[in-house]
């Protein structure tokens, strides 16, 4: 089985958002099965491929930028250089399958181009987020409120309906984490039958074997995400001052990259709120590095406005935390147990619920007990033998 991949990936490489996570996961697990994947990438992502134990065939795309700056003006030079060049790329013969690893135009424009050379070849696409309206923005998709539109948020959406046309065009085979995307596609226009609900997943024997190292850090709290709004970082800070407020000296951990622009940001946050002896930003994190912060921490805080699945939940439960998020409503789908929920927003509640699970022994071993069970639910191998059957056809 021969099978393209262009994995054009982000700007900013000091981070790893879940579908990411995803196709490095499946992609070790084909290639150790003796699947042939070959694929078209800038040189800076094989480093992010090859740190999660990935490596294939890589076909370079070369560009001139290398700054990896996540202000508009750079991802747009970067994104449309992707763009533009992709024609001029090779793209082999006689593949079997070309898999896009996500409906960004950067990965989906050379699928279809490897797809015309390669007619009888099966195309998937994943799309694992739909672009939120520009209007209300990742934090207000299940809310009442309004904003200004971004250049950026417009741009995402109106190139995602462009995406979802061009898949519906060729024909692919589109998979999406959960019902309510798979709802949003087809009112898009794309076909029923082609669209399939897939989902995230953990290697449970893999975090059970990691040990504990005497100088690891011990949160009372601990938030694993890449630094964006979308996560709900200001409510983080909020709730995490209402929960020092009835427990002083409790200590956050924030695991996640992002942009420097955010990374400062949110440490202007902690310090307005009085808490910069209380929160350690942690910056990017994976491997048995991250997984050892996770078991020594008390509580998992997730408070999300906006998720596809929720991936750093499934890790933090197979890590032995309890969950504590919003109740998103593809929670209910996904994680029907195993997971603290309050209403979105709903800061004070949410603050109670970690202080109740840190306060009481007896109620943290019970929720942790309903998250393991959850998480080994969504195993790895199973699911990339799932999607090879996509890929297949079987």
């Amino acid at each position: 089985m021969r099978i393209f991949v262009p994995a054009m990936g982000r700007v900013n490489t000091k981070n790893r958002d879940g579908s990411e996570v995803r196709f490095a996961e499946i992609a070790r697990r084909w290639l150790a099965q003796g699947v042939e994947l070959q694929m078209l990438l800038p040189r800076r992502e094989i480093g992010v491929l090859e740190s999660q134990g990935v490596t294939a065939t890589w076909q370079v795309h070369w560009e001139p930028f290398t700054s990896e700056s996540d202000r508009l003006w750079n991802v747009l030079a970067v994104y449309l250089w992707r763009i533009l060049t992709c024609p001029f790329a090779r793209y082999p013969k006689g593949v079997d399958a070309v898999y896009a690893p996500s409906d960004f135009l950067f990965d989906l424009l050379p699928a279809l181009l490897c797809r015309w050379k390669n007619p009888t070849a099966r195309l998937v696409v994943c799309v694992f987020l739909i672009a939120p309206n520009p209007f209300k923005g990742y934090e207000n998709v299940f809310g009442g409120k309004w904003k200004l539109p971004s250049i950026r948020g417009v741009l995402y959406y109106l190139a995602q309906w462009a995406s979802v046309w061009l898949a519906k065009r060729f024909g692919a085979t589109l998979l999406v984490l959960n019902s309510l995307d798979k709802d949003s596609l087809i009112a898009m226009g794309a076909e029923a039958q082609r669209v399939h609900v897939v989902t995230m997943g953990v290697d449970m024997a893999f975090f059970d074997g990691v040990a504990p190292v005497a100088d690891t850090p011990v949160y009372d709290g601990i938030f694993l995400g890449r630094l964006h709004p979308q996560k709900g970082l200001y409510d983080l800070v909020r709730i995490w001052k209402r929960v020092c407020a009835v427990r002083p000296g409790s200590r956050l951990g924030i695991i996640g990259g992002g942009s420097d622009w955010w990374f400062g940001k949110l440490k202007q946050e902690v310090a307005a709120a009085g808490l910069t002896g209380t929160v350690d930003l942690l910056g990017f994190r994976q491997g048995e590095d991250k997984v050892r912060l996770l078991k020594a921490a008390g509580c998992f805080l997730m408070p999300s406005h906006y998720e596809s699945f929720g991936q750093v939940a499934v890790e933090a439960m197979a890590s032995g935390l309890p969950v504590v998020a919003y109740d998103l409503p593809i929670y209910k789908e996904i994680f029907p147990t195993g997971m603290v929920k309050t209403a979105l927003e709903d800061e004070a509640t949410f603050a109670a619920e970690v202080l109740a699970l840190l306060d009481d022994p007896a109620r943290r071993e019970r929720a942790v007990a309903t998250a393991r069970e959850r998480a080994a639910t969504f195993d790895w191998a199973a699911i990339a033998e799932r999607e090879m059957g996509f890929v297949t056809g079987r």
